[in-house]
This record gives structure tokens, sequence and C-alpha cells, in this order.
């Protein structure tokens, strides 16, 4: 039976399964993900996160981690301008080169095994996470599905997730709400390797609630993913394209598309991220 090296770790990028850490184990995450790319121009946004988890108990698991970016942009509007939008402020000079570093925010992330897919027929898993920033405040809850096939050397997990979200521009707060599906399939090929591909459909609404009146945009992204896994530390990457088959679903989003890519709302082309875990 091939089971992970390391509990708690997941063989994707993106998708998260149902392993938990068991009671008082503890571990350090790396996350670095860059978002390269929007209609036209130079736009890469790379957003850090540094993660310690820890297993309340053998189902119950919690982490708190900090959330950093670094944004540089140039001409990568529709209209050829710089900004605004994507992390660029309303003040940016239109015609130059805009960059920072900042602190975006701090999360807490609590995950809750129902089922187990070593022991149950499907893994089941809840979700919640509160986020906390200057101009950032969200509420994230998941549904966790785990399936494991050919004696756990095949994985399929899915994820539902809704998002609820504030945050300020011009001074004021606005409310946007999201739904999302992730889902892949990861499959060990060597011992300690998972070779993968990951599926995100991302869904934007304004305001409160997820009425179809309220809908913005809908936007999907594919790609694979390579998993590694040791006795004590384990490294994931996955690269995620977007597919050319956004929506739209108001005048503004409908700005937002270009050759059927959505770059509205901090969405870019491509997105690589590359994950580090240690146990200790």
């Amino acid at each position: 039976m091939a089971v992970p090296a390391l509990a708690g770790e997941s063989p994707f990028g993106y998708v998260y399964t149902t392993d938990t850490h068991p009671r008082g184990a503890h571990e350090i995450e790396q996350w670095l993900t860059r978002r390269h790319g929007q209609s036209r121009g130079d736009y890469d946004l790379w957003q850090g996160r540094t993660e310690i988890e820890y297993g309340v108990t053998d189902r119950l698991q919690t982490a708190l981690y900090l959330n950093y970016d670094h944004v540089s942009a140039f001409h990568n509007r529709p209209d050829g301008t710089t900004g605004p939008g994507a992390f660029v402020p309303d003040a940016a000079d239109p015609d130059a080169r805009y960059s920072r570093t900042f602190f975006q925010s701090f999360s807490s992330e609590w995950i809750y095994r129902v089922l187990s897919p070593y022991k149950d027929p499907i893994g089941l898993a809840l979700y919640i996470e509160p986020t906390w920033g200057a101009d950032e405040r969200e509420l994230e809850t998941k549904l966790i599905l785990q399936k494991n096939f050919l004696d756990d050397r095949l994985v399929w997990a899915a994820n539902l997730t809704a998002g609820a979200e504030k945050e300020r521009f011009h001074g004021d707060w606005e409310r946007e709400g999201e739904l999302e599906l992730t889902t892949g399939l990861a499959y060990q090929f060597a011992p300690g390797w998972h070779g993968g591909l990951e599926y995100r459909h991302h869904r934007g609404y304004e305001g409160r609630g997820f009425s179809a009146g309220k809908r913005a945009y809908a936007v999907s992204f594919v790609g694979p993913s390579v998993h590694y896994a040791a006795r004590k530390w384990w490294v994931t990457a996955s690269f995620l394209t977007q597919l050319a088959n956004a929506k739209a679903y108001n005048d503004e989003a409908r700005e937002e598309i270009v050759a059927g890519r959505f770059y509205g709302e901090h969405h870019e082309r491509n997105e690589l991220r590359v994950k580090v875990g240690f146990e200790f």
C-alpha cells in the first residue's frame, strides 16, 4: 500500500487532500507562487506564504501562516497603461513601471477529517480559514473529498470552496464572493514520486451571496504537477495555464477579457507554484 511518506501532505499544488497530521506533529511549509502575464505588457505577481502546521488530534489539524507579495507591472492593462488593479494602486503612473513588496495578511487554517480514504469508501474533510489584513478580510470554507485507487498509488481529490471577502478600494470596503471547484489526479510512478494533473474553475460574485444575478466572471485553469516526498521533507510543483473560455456577466468584467481570457480581479495567464514542507 503506497501511503503518504508524511501525513498531512498533498501531491498537488492547489488541491487539498483529506490527510491530516497525527496528534502532536509539527510541520513548516513555504509556498511561492508566480502569477505571470496579463493582456499585454509585463506583469508578475510573486506570492509568498510561510506556514506552521500542528496536529491537534489525529483528525484535527490547524495552521497559522503569513502572506506577503511582490508585484511588478508595466503597460499590463488592455488599453496599454500600467494598472490600476491587480495590486497596482490607482495613484500609479500609467506610463511607468510599478513595483513594490508588501505584507498582505495572516491566516488561520483548520481542517477536520471526517472519513479516511484508507479506511472508509471515500475520504472527507471540512476546512475553514479566516484571513485578516490591513485591506482584506476573508472567510473561506472547503469541502474536501479524496478517493484512492490501485492500492493507493492513484489519488483523486476534489475541493468545493466558498469564500466571502471584503477588500478596501479607494478607502471604502467592497464585498465579493467566490465559488471554486478544484480537482486532480496524481499517480505514484516511483517510490516517493507522484505526477499529476490539476483543474481549477473559479467564479466571482459581487456583494453578498451567490445568486445568478450577482455573477461577475468565470475562469478555468489546467496544468501538471509533480511531487516528491522523503522521510522528513517533501516538495511539490504545479503549473496552471488559463483556458481561453472565460465568461463575463457584467460590463466591468467584459472589459477584462482579451482573447477569451480574463485578467481582472487578480487573474493572470499562467501560475507556477512551488511548495516545500519540513517535519519537525
